[in-house]
């Protein structure tokens, strides 16, 4: 997902028993991105839920084309 730019590179993790895995990733630079709350928030109308739902497809086909199943992401 990273090399699509939907996603930050993930460099490496660290996992020690007893305590959560440590991720190092690629900084994500806060006027670059949105969070979804913030978008919804500021975007109810029909063509900027389209354009995100447009997103989500793509990002879906791009798992799927590479036989990962994600199940968080599913219509109500």
């Amino acid at each position: 997902m990273a090399a699509k730019k939907l996603a930050p590179k993930l460099y490496g993790y660290a996992k020690v028993d007893g305590a959560p895995t440590a991720y190092i990733m690629e900084y994500l630079d806060p006027s670059e991105w949105e969070i979804l709350h913030m978008f919804m928030t500021k975007s109810s109308t029909v063509p900027s839920h389209t354009e995100l739902w447009k997103a989500l497809e793509g990002i879906v086909d791009t798992l799927r084309s590479k036989n990962y199943v994600h199940g968080d992401l599913q219509t109500l």
